[in-house]
């Protein structure tokens, strides 16, 4: 057999361990792994030179096409996803009409004209139809995550309807009765936080501190255990994004024995970034928002223990910050290709994070949360080649020539990912992504 490429002499890294070999992939999927004495000759041979060799990042949290044309994000922030290592990203995206059915055709047929790597979907409950309309939706589309929003006011800047309690009650009770369903909550307590906002804003105070300190870390434990609540009622599988405060992983991890399906993701920005470091302001501006140290140290500690799920990057790639109102700016940042690089320098070689674990938060979990195992999230036979070579020595500086908001803009790390493959093709070399590369892409959330 030759087979179309070959990564050798790699330390490559998964879920359940690591070996020294490589790869070997023939169309699309990974046809061999092991020692690199049994690799098969191929097309084109990759010498890993040593480096670390692991799956493709699942990102399982994005939203493009909300500020910017939808086709133009998919071509531009996929390829910055592939600059960092993501060969599959799901977005949450927002219908404001009855049905998703066309809106979904739509974004499926437009993502695949423009996109460099394979993608999904989950769809934001924004009317009372959607919830009725969510088992027709699943036989069409084959997307089974849905998602609730709560902190958002009535008026919010970015126009998201905000759930009801009876909203994610519906919801849940029908996803309950899927295999596979999973009900996606942003947890803030909406109404506290909108009195508290009023208290504050009247003060006068413009400061990025003064954001998180009109909706704390209170409002989302408090909506996360009402969430908890509900779950456990409904038997509905829960996934709490975004998780911002450290209590979020302690619950999660109480509810689990007691037989409730909870799981968290965080994000890179709340492991390393506090609502007063000194050189951010309103651009730093995040829903939910940046916390202080200690929330950010609870964090780390789901990250090593295991009660932190899974990573997102709650990528958004906004208009420029308009840096006039803290309380009408836009919020959100743009992360894909600096997470990786992030979690290496500030996990793997700050804190000890194994690499294992590393795979399993960005990769293998998200993998098999969201419908995508046993194709997605794993280097074996079988699956799908999307791979990740990483230099863990590299250091680099962040560099921000894109779209949106970057908080970490001239930030040194210490490893970064130097090749992307997705399914089987090298889209990410020699620190760029090639024109030919775009519109490759595929969905991967599909009728069954």
């Amino acid at each position: 057999m030759k087979a179309d490429l070959v990564i050798k002499n790699a330390r490559v890294v998964r879920h359940d361990g690591e070996f020294h070999g490589g790869v070997a992939v023939k169309d699309g999927r990974v046809v061999l792994t092991g020692a690199d004495e049994v690799l098969p000759d191929a097309t084109r041979v990759i010498d890993a030179e040593g480096r670390v060799l692991m799956p493709g990042l699942i990102d399982p949290h994005c939203h493009l096409g909300v500020k910017f044309p939808y086709p133009e994000d998919m071509r531009t922030e996929t390829a910055a996803a592939a600059s960092g290592g993501v060969t599959t990203a799901l977005l949450y995206i927002r219908n404001l009409k009855e049905s998703y059915l066309p809106f979904y055709e739509e974004r499926k047929a437009l993502g695949e004209e423009n996109a460099v790597i394979d993608f999904g979907f989950h769809f934001g409950i924004q009317r009372e139809e959607h919830i009725a309309e969510i088992p027709e939706i699943i036989a069409r589309t084959g997307v089974k995550s849905f998602k609730c929003y709560f902190g958002y006011e009535p008026d919010n800047p970015i126009g998201i309807v905000p759930a009801t309690d009876g909203w994610v009650y519906a919801a849940m009770r029908i996803l309950s009765k899927v295999p596979g369903g999973v009900i996606n909550v942003h947890c803030e307590n909406t109404q506290i936080a909108s009195w508290i906002k009023k208290e504050i804003a009247a003060t006068g105070r413009q400061d990025l501190g003064a954001y998180t300190e009109s909706r704390p870390a209170f409002c989302e434990v408090e909506t996360i255990r009402r969430m908890i609540f509900l779950a456990e009622k409904t038997g509905c599988s829960l996934h709490l994004v975004h998780t911002s405060v450290g209590m979020g992983p302690v619950l999660a991890a109480e509810a689990q024995a007691r037989g409730v399906h909870v799981t968290v993701e965080t994000c890179p920005h709340y492991l390393t970034r506090t609502c007063y470091d000194e050189d951010l302001d309103m651009r730093a501006k995040i829903s939910p928002p940046l916390r202080d140290r200690n929330e950010l140290e609870g964090l780390w500690e789901g990250m090593l223990n295991g009660s932190v799920y899974s990573l997102g990057t709650d990528h958004v790639p906004f208009l420029p910050k308009k840096l006039e109102d803290l309380w009408t700016e836009f919020p959100g940042v743009v992360s894909f290709p600096w997470e990786l690089s992030l979690m290496l320098h500030f996990g793997v070689h700050q804190r000890g994070l194994p690499l294992s674990r590393l795979v399993e938060l960005n990769s293998f979990n998200p993998a098999r949360r969201f419908g995508l195992w046993p194709r997605k999230g794993h280097i074996d036979v079988g699956f799908d080649a999307d791979l990740v070579l990483v230099d863990l020595d590299e250091e680099r500086t962040v560099e921000h020539t894109g779209k949106g908001t970057c908080i970490y803009e001239g930030w040194k790390l210490k490893g970064w990912p130097v090749m992307t493959v997705a399914r089987g093709e090298v889209v990410y070399e020699n620190g760029e992504v090639a024109e030919r590369h775009y519109g490759r892409g595929r969905c991967v959330t599909v009728p069954a």
